[in-house]
């Protein structure tokens, strides 16, 4: 027993001694596991790669790499997938806060339309000068007459223009037996004098063509023998000293042989739209002739 004992722990001994000796002689290495070759390991096995790094665990942080590719292919960074999400996000907050800001304009309610300078005319002097200093019997009268005239420029003074007028009727607020009688379609020699404001509106008014068919006469040739015609009215004892077109006011505008009753008439002209039947009264005959 003990020579057996002794053979084999010598041929232990002796394997052992070879062992070493094959060793050396091929040069093998000793086996160890390489951790870099884990990736590629799990790769050629069809299994699930590495997890991107990132400072958010989130499902968009997360890459999957499958297939034999190694692991520090697979590996991305969280950082960079976050960053195009953050600039998306941004940019369609730009485009709601876009959206919203353009919705707000929509619903804004329109700004109202200001008044020109004709309404705002009309509106003072319809407001200002009434009762027997009434100019002008409804407000499309006014409308009319004003656009017959030189609009001017505000502030204006002794020039037969609106805004001259728009002044008069402004200042007719507190002193309407001063101020009306030259806010109104004559000029009153504040806007103008009687016959320049007369004839511009005859001008405008009763033309050739405004007035055909007619008999009587109906329209001056020009300005000139307007304003030769009027400047040569004579004075008119039993008419009124200054234009009203107020159906109380006494004495009237409507009848008499002087430059009220023809303005009165040729404003009629223009509310009705009718110059063939109130010209021929506008340029001197019926009613406007010597009581």
């Amino acid at each position: 027993m003990k020579l057996l004992q002794r053979h084999a722990t010598l041929g232990a001994l002796a394997s052992l001694m070879l062992g070493a000796a094959c060793s050396q002689v091929l040069d093998i290495q000793d086996a160890r596991i390489d951790a870099t070759l884990a990736g590629g390991t799990n790769g050629a096995n069809g299994g699930a790669a590495s997890t991107s790094a990132g400072g958010d665990s989130s499902a968009g942080d997360v890459n999957v790499v499958a297939g034999g590719q190694s692991g520090g292919a697979g590996q991305q960074v969280g950082g960079g997938s976050h960053g195009g999400a953050g600039a998306a996000l941004g940019q369609a907050g730009s485009a709601g806060a876009e959206a919203g800001a353009s919705g707000a304009g929509a619903g804004a309610p329109p700004t109202p339309e200001q008044p020109n300078t004709c309404e705002s005319y009309c509106d003072a002097v319809l407001s200002n000068c009434k009762g027997k200093y009434e100019q002008y019997r409804t407000f499309d009268q006014c409308i009319e007459v004003c656009k017959r005239l030189p609009v001017g420029v505000t502030g204006d003074e002794n020039v037969n223009t609106v805004e001259c007028r728009v002044r008069q009727a402004r200042f007719a607020e507190s002193e309407p037996f001063v101020y009306c009688k030259s806010a109104g379609p004559l000029g009153g020699g504040k806007c103008g004098s009687n016959c320049v404001s007369y004839c511009s509106l005859m001008d405008a008014t009763c033309t050739a063509s405004s007035t055909a068919g007619n008999v009587e006469r109906s329209y001056f040739k020009d300005t000139q023998e307007c304003l030769a015609e009027c400047g040569g009215l004579p004075a008119d004892p039993t008419g009124p000293t200054q234009y009203s077109s107020s159906m109380t006011a006494s004495p009237s505008s409507f009848v008499g042989n002087n430059v009220f009753c023809r303005t009165y008439h040729v404003a009629a002209a223009l509310e009705q739209d009718a110059p063939t039947e109130h010209c021929p009264h506008a340029i001197g005959g019926d009613p406007c002739i010597a009581q």
